[in-house]
């Protein structure tokens, strides 16, 4: 039932082995990215596990396909190891699918036909079962439904790119340009190689070409995974107005950012609306400790904190300082409820007191307490720009 190799075909089945080892590989860097990243709230970064089920699923399908032609003889296990490789195979484009259903891509697709291509795949997945793997029909379903699942791969991943901004974008790019070199050459080793070009020993140069592409791919897609920031709503940039860090001990302000001027209908601009700004932060740096100490005086617990509060134009988002910074207020204006919010806080938080750790515990000794924080802005920028 098994086939013995020769030594050229040894070395292409090695070769087939590499594509398939660096597969895997990138399956378990995808899946740990997402865990790393992770926030319960922020759907979009399930992004990450889309991409790492279709490798999964995609790798799986080659794996059984490399066995079947290299191994198996016995002709009815060899037709239900073909069926069985490409229904996984197809498997992996209703996944792909499915992670594209949330309200958020909205803005780049129309969910309707996302969810009708859904339900159409499994046509061409019953049509596998049901007729013979050298039927002509059979090939031309398999090789319409992968030439569909990369032009649908390329032209979503395109469409996120060009309404990504910021370090994201880059990343998805990256993830973009080494999926159409991966998913081009595993498409070539299954069905270029395995189905056409296997009964020639000479092809083997060809499928060391493609190796090279394939790892290729690997390391671009590797470099995308690595550092991939969490995913917030598109254009969710748009959302901000204003930021503040207020020093409850003596109500003072010691930085402020002004989002509204930055980004304008899709735009970076580069100014501040002055007047607005300073009118929101005297409003901001009594009223923070005000409402808190009300809140404390109604629920008689001292220590009870806010963390937002809706306007009739606006919402106010609240995080506090840590232990070494308790008397610090961050403060996030924005304009509508976005799940995105309390993580970018909480983000401007963590960076805030990583860099300025030493200053903070001895800030009160300082005069001009707002030149100390003056370069925060840089940090801000590079977090959206």
């Amino acid at each position: 039932m098994l086939l013995q190799l020769s030594e050229i075909r040894e070395i292409q089945f090695l070769l087939c082995l590499i594509n398939i080892i660096l597969g895997t590989q990138l399956v378990i860097f995808f899946f740990y990215r997402y865990h790393k990243i992770n926030a319960e709230r922020l759907q979009l970064n399930k992004i990450l596990l889309s991409y790492g089920s279709i490798c999964l699923l995609s790798i799986i399908s080659a794996f059984i396909l490399i066995i079947n032609r290299f191994f198996i003889s016995s002709p009815y296990l060899k037709e239900i190891l073909t069926k069985l490789g490409y229904i996984l195979l197809f498997f992996s484009i209703i996944i792909f699918l499915y992670f594209m259903t949330p309200e958020e891509f909205s803005k780049i697709i129309k969910l309707n036909i996302v969810k009708v291509l859904m339900i159409l795949v499994f046509i061409p997945i019953i049509l596998v079962i049901l007729f013979p793997s050298n039927a002509l029909i059979f090939s031309i379903i398999k090789i319409i439904v992968i030439a569909l699942y990369l032009a649908l791969f390329g032209t979503f991943q395109t469409k996120l790119v060009i309404r990504a901004r910021g370090k994201i974008k880059k990343h998805l790019f990256q993830i973009l340009i080494g999926g159409i070199i991966y998913f081009g050459s595993l498409f070539f080793i299954i069905e270029i190689f395995i189905n056409l070009l296997y009964p020639l020993e000479n092809s083997t140069i060809l499928l060391f070409l493609c190796t090279l592409s394939f790892i290729a791919g690997f390391i671009i897609i590797l470099s995308g995974i690595f550092g991939f920031p969490a995913f917030f709503e598109l254009n969710w940039e748009e959302n901000l107005m204003n930021f503040f860090i207020i020093n409850q001990n003596n109500n003072s302000c010691l930085f402020k950012y002004n989002f509204s001027g930055i980004f304008q209908e899709g735009r970076f601009l580069k100014k501040n609306n002055n007047y607005n700004q300073k009118k929101i932060e005297n409003i901001l740096s009594g009223g923070v400790t005000g409402i808190d100490r009300i809140i404390a005086e109604i629920t008689n617990t001292e220590n009870e904190k806010i963390n937002k509060i809706e306007r009739e134009d606006s919402l106010i988002f609240l995080e506090y300082g840590s232990n070494f910074s308790s008397n610090l207020t961050y403060v996030l204006i924005t304009k509508k409820d976005l799940n995105s919010n309390l993580y970018f806080l909480n983000s401007l938080k963590k960076q805030f007191e990583s860099i300025f750790k030493e200053i903070l515990s001895d800030v009160e000794h300082f005069e001009e307490k707002e030149q100390l924080f003056k370069n925060f802005d840089v940090m801000i920028d590079d977090l959206l720009l």
